[in-house]
């Protein structure tokens, strides 16, 4: 007569553990995911502030604006979300230098040089 067993408790216990770190990993793995899509996703809003920069320069005789809010109502809606290190953010930090306006806060740096008006750059505020 062959005698009916419960499964194991060790069997349980492994059975558990496999799930839990195969859940784990799948977690991990969207996490990654998202913040790569949220990259490709402000690397493409930096080349949008950049093509209207572009615009706006062509239509001012290639002078930069003094300000980036310039660019808003004819050349952009709004500013575009920079979502670079998970910090979600559409402000402007403003400066002459990269050393006073870098600064790891999120959203955008715009550097232009009062002394000559056809420099000006978009980056985003990152830390480095």
């Amino acid at each position: 007569m062959v005698k009916k067993t419960a499964p194991f408790g060790r069997e349980i216990l492994i059975t558990v553990f496999l799930i839990f770190l195969l859940s784990t990993l799948c977690v991990k793995k969207v996490k990654d995911l998202k913040i790569m899509a949220q990259d490709s996703i402000s690397q493409k809003n930096e080349q949008i502030i950049q093509e209207a920069l572009a615009v706006y320069r062509g239509d001012n005789e290639g002078r930069c604006p003094i300000k980036l809010a310039e660019l808003k109502g004819t050349y952009l809606d709004n500013f575009p979300v920079n979502y670079t290190q998970g910090i979600p953010s559409n402000k402007v930090k403003e400066g002459a230098s990269y050393k006073e306006a870098f600064d790891g806060t999120g959203g955008w740096i715009y550097i232009n040089n009062k002394q000559d008006k056809d420099y000006c750059e978009i980056f985003p505020n990152i830390k480095k």
